[in-house]
């Protein structure tokens, strides 16, 4: 017989981009006694297993007694997220005010098959991770371990959960995080170069301490260039990107990236003014530097597709 399967106060899940923000909600629910169910203490059990399945146990009601959404635009825009919560719908059928506890996260709309607008919901704005773990606490009855006191508990039901500013840290530098995000582009660059060659393609990669050039070749055919430079545009605390097959530098630009500090999340990102770097209209983007690269080497690889097939 299989060890009993623990039964969780809280599962959370989320897109990727709330990762820092939730990881921090849950280890100050933890700090609380509730029980959390949370994707990176899975490795292990999940590990050589059919991911969509696994989840789909965890969110389907018999893993954990709530569930907590983190509904961003990221979350209903990537497949993973938008499993779970088709899966957690179906227990909710049952339970429908004592299953699901709905976070939004930013201006987003949420269709109404997914939560109903009579539902109610926390706004992450409006919450420090300790102070939704403590929301979390009171929303969840008889949750944790640890009972709560009679008059601990008298005092959770009736205590209010008052906002804290949030600011900007006085550590945080925006010329910092723009090296940082430069040599961490041109690290992943230099680490992904090679796997062209599995397409019979040859990507370089030349850098300086202010510039980053990257150029992908079929028999000598630049196929697709992108230079990456500190400062542009008369600038000095940006990433200016220029695109093309032939880039003779010069002051151009397709799309700039600035270093920010998100209040929301508590992490630095950079705010991507895009005119023609990813190929769509512009528009502005929101992301982390990690978020950035895979942009930026997935649209390079479906450029480099549709010109190679073309050959």
């Amino acid at each position: 017989m299989g060890e009993p399967i623990q039964v969780h106060d809280l599962a959370v899940s989320f897109a990727g981009a709330q990762r820092p923000y939730v990881e921090q909600v849950v280890e100050e629910c933890r700090k609380l006694s509730l029980s959390v169910l949370y994707d990176r203490d899975l490795n292990v059990e999940l590990w050589g297993r059919n991911l969509i399945v696994g989840f789909r146990r965890i969110y389907g009601g018999k893993r954990a007694r709530y569930v907590a959404p983190f509904l961003s635009h990221a979350y209903l825009s990537t497949p993973y997220p938008m499993d779970e919560l088709r899966t957690m719908l179906v227990p909710a059928l049952d339970n429908p005010d004592e299953y699901i506890l709905p976070v939004i996260v930013g201006d987003v709309t949420v269709p109404e098959e997914f939560l109903s607008s009579a539902v109610g919901f926390l706004k992450v704005e409006d919450f420090t991770p300790q102070e939704l773990a403590r929301a979390f606490r009171r929303r969840i009855p008889d949750s944790g371990s640890a009972p709560l006191t009679e008059t601990a508990a008298r005092s959770e039901s009736t205590e209010q959960v008052l906002r804290t500013p949030r600011t900007t840290p006085e550590s945080f530098s925006r010329y910092a995080e723009l090296d940082s995000s430069f040599r961490y582009l041109t690290e992943q660059f230099k680490r992904a170069a090679p796997r062209m060659s599995e397409s019979g393609l040859v990507c370089t990669v030349r850098n300086s301490e202010s510039e980053l050039r990257v150029r992908v070749e079929r028999r000598g055919r630049v196929l697709y260039g992108i230079d990456i430079h500190v400062g542009g545009m008369g600038r000095d605390d940006v990433l200016n990107f220029v695109v093309g097959t032939r880039l003779y530098g010069g002051d151009r630009s397709n799309g700039t990236a600035t270093p920010v500090f998100d209040r929301t999340t508590g992490t630095p990102r950079l705010e991507m003014h895009d005119q023609s770097v990813f190929g769509n209209r512009p528009g502005t983007w929101s992301l982390s530097k990690e978020q950035l690269f895979e942009v930026l080497w997935n649209h390079i690889v479906d450029q480099v597709q549709q010109l190679a097939d073309g050959l």
